[in-house]
């Protein structure tokens, strides 16, 4: 029998320590606008890939971009995790799009890795007149810290330079305003181009 690849083992252990850690309960603009929009609190079950799909994903991996490998040494931090959640909850519960949710929090990592903002998660969610869709009263559920961890990790992949990690916006886009039903993310301020969700979805929607 062949044995798992250092690679494999280094994901699984990954994967199982995101899992054991995990609470068992539970735009606005980025600038963004007037008040959080009244979104539905009911939303439909969030499929966050299980330990063993991933590695049996990764296992049949061919291409180092292959978007299912977990990065091997990414550390679940969660304060960072719990206030991404309460972000998540601000700007986009009920929307029922876990890319669209996952969305919110890879803008906040495209600020992080851009020179104009601060470089910590806490500093850009809290910056003064920007995510008006975060408060560290809000809950964070279940459903959002597993997209939130489920992010991070993918944004750890990339910054170990593992190749795509299955980002759902690309990075230059900082922006994003609200309707009432979803978010809409620019590459800039105002007159940005708008994201068109061409990258693939690693979530199953």
């Amino acid at each position: 029998m062949k044995k798992p690849s250092l690679l494999i083992c280094m994901i699984a252990g990954v994967v199982i320590f995101a899992a054991a850690i995990m609470p068992p309960h539970t735009p606005t603009l980025a600038t963004n606008s007037d008040t959080t929009p009244d979104y539905v609190t009911e939303t439909p079950e969030t499929v966050i890939e299980t330990p063993e799909s991933v590695i049996e994903q990764a296992e049949s991996a061919t291409e180092p971009g292959d978007s299912v490998i977990r990065a091997p040494e990414a550390e679940r931090d969660e304060n960072d995790v719990e206030m991404l959640a309460r972000l998540i909850w601000g700007e986009a519960r009920g929307i029922p799009s876990t890319a669209e949710k996952a969305a919110v929090v890879w803008c906040v990592l495209n600020r992080v890795d851009d020179p104009r903002w601060p470089d910590t998660i806490a500093e850009v969610v809290k910056q003064e007149n920007q995510f008006v869709g975060y408060s560290p009263s809000y809950p964070a559920t279940e459903e959002h810290i597993a997209i939130a961890a489920d992010v991070l990790a993918r944004w750890k992949l990339e910054k170990i330079g593992l190749g795509d990690a299955g980002r759902v916006l690309p990075a230059e886009y900082t922006f994003f305003t609200g309707d009432g039903k979803n978010n809409h993310f620019r590459n800039t301020y105002s007159s940005g181009e708008l994201w068109d969700w061409s990258l693939q979805n690693p979530y199953k929607d």
